[in-house]
């Protein structure tokens, strides 16, 4: 089987410097260069490379959340490098950093050997079963006879990985589901992807005018504009212009106040993020009838906006992430 190595820096001759030994070291190795997160992310999910080794700078970038979970998705290895013994490891001060890969750091000045050495250990390390390529067809039960209720679903600051646990637990048929997820302008469709290689529901891009229908899941991530929805059947997405709500676009508020009117056939929720985006709002829906759930603070990367809706009483139950699919499906039977 072949092997690929990914590094991700903007230090050129380091990257040239290890590359070559790296080539030297393991013939047949093909070595992808990234110099910014973008590229990286691109690079990554065609190259599926077996390691990466990341420039500790990327991982202080709120977009590295999208690289975290596209390292997830495909079990690709990593670990950060420092400039030197004495810099600061971003683990140190970012939460989406306390677990998993990465906890270990190599720095610039290392000898090439030692990178080497690390990429071995870690490549001959035991890897997760891949999932089946026939998952999507065939994963999931059903939303229940004739539900007619729409999923609405927030979330910001390890929101990326809290989405796949959520909807990969969706059904195949489930009820139509709106998403807001804070992150970058270049990373939406990059979501969609990944969200779309595990859900066994279609996801897609949201766009303006889309009637929803089940088994559909509309996500709005780094777009110029606010996600809302029609009150009258058949429902459609609608999307406008204007200024931030809540300090974001699009707004997780600007979605769930759209809802409003059709708020007993909302199940909505907050997931872990930063702030308080979408507290009012889903105060709003509970107010009208709707069923409203927060992420508990346990299973939250950052509990703040979930932390707001609870505590202004905008959420109906507190619900683990592990939990939550199954919640939110349950929610829509009755």
């Amino acid at each position: 089987m072949s092997q690929s190595l990914l590094i991700i820096t903007t230090d050129r001759r380091f990257a040239q410097t290890l590359q070559q030994h790296m080539e030297a070291t393991y013939p047949g190795l093909q070595v992808l260069l990234a110099n910014n997160l973008m590229m990286a992310y691109n690079q990554a999910e065609a190259g599926q490379p077996t390691f990466a080794f990341v420039e500790d700078g990327f991982t202080k970038l709120p977009e590295f959340e999208m690289m975290l979970a596209l390292f997830s998705a495909l079990d690709i290895r990593w670990v950060s490098v420092m400039d030197n013994q004495g810099s600061t490891p971003a683990r140190n001060s970012s939460p989406l950093l306390d677990v998993g890969a990465g906890i270990f750091e190599l720095t610039k000045s290392d000898n090439p050997r030692d990178f080497a050495r690390y990429f071995d250990m870690m490549v001959k390390a035991p890897r997760r079963d891949q999932a089946s390529p026939l998952q999507k067809q065939t994963a999931g039960g059903t939303a229940g006879p004739g539900s007619d209720k729409i999923i609405l679903i927030g979330s910001s600051t390890g929101g990326v990985e809290a989405l796949r646990s959520v909807l990969v637990g969706f059904p195949l048929n489930c009820p139509p589901t709106l998403i807001v997820q804070h992150t970058g302008k270049n990373f939406g469709r990059g979501l969609v992807s990944l969200l779309d290689r595990i859900c066994p529901a279609k996801v897609l891009t949201a766009d303006d005018n889309m009637t929803l229908s089940p088994g559909h899941v509309y996500v709005a991530a780094g777009q110029p504009r606010h996600m809302g929805m029609t009150p009258r059947k058949p429902y459609r997405t609608r999307f406008k212009e204007g200024p931030p709500i809540s300090g974001h676009m699009p707004s997780v508020d600007a979605l769930f106040m759209s809802a409003v009117p059709i708020a007993k056939s909302v199940v909505a929720t907050i997931l872990t993020g930063m702030g308080q985006d979408g507290a009012q709002g889903l105060l709003e829906l509970r107010k009208a009838g709707a069923k409203t759930f927060a992420q508990d603070e346990k299973s939250s990367v950052v509990y703040g906006m979930p932390r707001v809706a609870w505590e202004m009483g905008a959420a109906q139950q507190q619900v683990s992430l592990a939990r939550m699919a199954g919640t939110l499906i349950q929610a829509c039977k009755t």
